[in-house]
């Protein structure tokens, strides 16, 4: 005859047969861990190297990474936007492991400056640990700017420290690597180096609402601009180059701008118009991909002035035979 197992029992049973088998909390849903609004004031430089061979690709299979990147680089504009101050929050709760402070922002460009870091990429750091041996690292936070110390209890949002450009920082951003048991972990898709397929983002650990502002972008445009002098790309990403309406008395004045993650074969375009019409223009055809690129043209101030009216920068970008990008800046000579 069979017996029955009180209702008590049965649970207490459930319990103990339950009890060798090892609960996994849920990975940690990710909020953007710099305030700013994507595409508008900061802008995904850089992904995770998804490629674990010598090349490199990000997580749509595009160029937007380079070899060993362990991270995503959230960026800022340029060097005044780090004066400014823009905050590094937490993406998760959890518990500060650790911090480091006190490293010079210079920008890691030739090799004695990444010779000066060496052993000390992140630069200015935090450490959180979260439930369930993950675990958020963010890098490059500008000198004197760290809030919190080892130990501390955070809430997702508290803030950390600031945007700089500490350590092996080739530009102003904040990167975040994203770990689960020591093994780095991609916040797009959710999984390892090389365990998704291209675009598979099902598995991503950043908010719905976040992965929606950093859905993936063909190349981005920063700025456009006008200068009296021949504009460079440092002057640019300093914040020097940041005229907006040309003057009168400008002898040249050269038209600009600035964009990030191009293609081989696209190609760019950069256009001065005025009042009566073409004044420069000056393209060229990317035989390589570039991280970034700065492009221009100028006109001279014709004998009898600058004629009153409407002058506009045009930048465009155009790829497989269509615009991917295009932005325009519009200013007035009186």
């Amino acid at each position: 005859m069979a017996r029955t197992i009180p209702l008590v029992m049965a649970a207490m049973l459930g319990q103990f047969l339950m009890s060798g088998t090892t609960a996994h909390a849920a990975p940690p849903v990710l909020r953007l861990p710099i305030v700013c609004t994507p595409g508008q004031d900061c802008f995904v430089q850089q992904y995770m190297d998804e490629d674990p061979g010598p090349g490199a690709h990000d997580y749509a299979c595009g160029n937007q990474s380079y070899n060993d990147h362990r991270g995503t680089d959230i960026r800022v504009r340029t060097l005044m936007d780090v004066e400014r101050g823009v905050a590094v929050i937490a993406a998760a709760p959890g518990t500060v492991r650790a911090v480091r402070d006190g490293m010079p922002d210079r920008l890691a460009r030739s090799a004695a400056d990444r010779a000066a870091v060496a052993g000390q990429d992140c630069g200015n750091g935090v450490v959180i640990d979260h439930d369930d041996g993950w675990q958020t690292q963010y890098c490059h936070l500008r000198q004197g700017s760290v809030v919190v110390t080892t130990g501390d209890k955070v809430a997702a949002g508290t803030r950390l420290g600031d945007v700089g450009y500490s350590g092996m920082a080739a530009f102003p951003h904040i990167h975040i690597t994203v770990r689960h048991e020591d093994e780095v972990i991609d916040p797009f898709t959710g999984k390892a180096q090389a365990k998704a397929a291209c675009n598979d983002t099902t598995g991503s650990l950043w908010a719905g609402d976040v992965l929606a502002a950093l859905a993936y972008r063909p190349g981005q445009l920063l700025d456009v601009g006008f200068m009296p002098t021949p504009p460079s790309l440092p002057a640019i990403e300093a914040g020097n180059g940041t005229e907006r309406t040309p003057k009168g008395d400008w002898d040249v004045v050269f038209a600009w701008g600035w964009a990030i993650n191009l293609k081989v074969g696209d190609g760019v375009e950069i256009a001065f118009d005025g009042p009566a019409g073409r004044l420069a223009r000056n393209n060229l055809s990317l035989v390589r991909a570039k991280a970034q690129l700065m492009l221009y043209a100028g006109a001279r101030r014709p004998a009898g002035g600058w004629a009153p009216g409407r002058y506009v920068t045009s930048f465009t970008v155009r790829r497989d035979g269509k615009t991917v990008l295009s932005t325009e800046r519009v200013a007035m000579i009186e």
